[in-house]
């Protein structure tokens, strides 16, 4: 059953989100932020993804998740040594009918597709694996640059949490 919020309930309702950050999320510059943005967060280990979210008791991490990459770089190392270990994260929110947003900083689809990256991956090799991944995966793909970043997260997160309390489970 759907409730009916009023915005007044809706905006209290959502002034209890908390971010989750892994524990090993090693780039600190998003848990920084919402700290000094006076969000709260908590720092514990997710079997998918970097950061989630949870209202009051609720968790969302089987709901939503965001995996964050540095950078091309980073992502190539996944799409080809760390293949297997990075498919089966994926497969596995598949399996929980999770949505993964990605978001890969420092980095712009001119980047994928001149080559601006550190990898033996050809730029027609790295778009045809990241296209088959949003397809296979269901994947949402955000580049950015690292001060944006949080902001992306909070936003992906809150608006969210914002629409499962307005419509409930998709």
């Amino acid at each position: 059953m759907i409730r009916h919020w009023t915005e007044a309930e809706l905006k209290a309702e959502l002034k209890k989100l908390t971010i989750i950050c892994d524990t090993r999320e090693q780039d600190r510059h998003v848990e920084e932020y919402f700290k000094s943005k006076n969000i709260p967060v908590i720092v514990r280990k997710l079997d998918t993804g970097d950061y989630s979210a949870q209202i009051g008791y609720n968790s969302l991490e089987r709901d939503v998740v965001i995996e964050r990459k540095h950078n091309l770089d980073e992502l190539c190392g996944n799409m080809t040594a760390d293949r297997d270990r990075f498919e089966r994260e994926f497969l596995r929110a598949k399996a929980y009918g999770l949505h993964i947003f990605l978001i890969v900083e420092n980095a712009t689809w001119t980047d994928v597709m001149l080559g601006n990256y550190r990898s033996k991956l050809s730029p027609k090799s790295l778009s045809a694996s990241i296209f088959s991944w949003l397809a296979r995966f269901d994947v949402t793909l955000l580049f950015c640059q690292p001060h944006e970043t949080p902001k992306l997260i909070y936003g992906i997160l809150y608006y969210y949490c914002r629409e499962e309390l307005l419509y409930g489970e998709r």
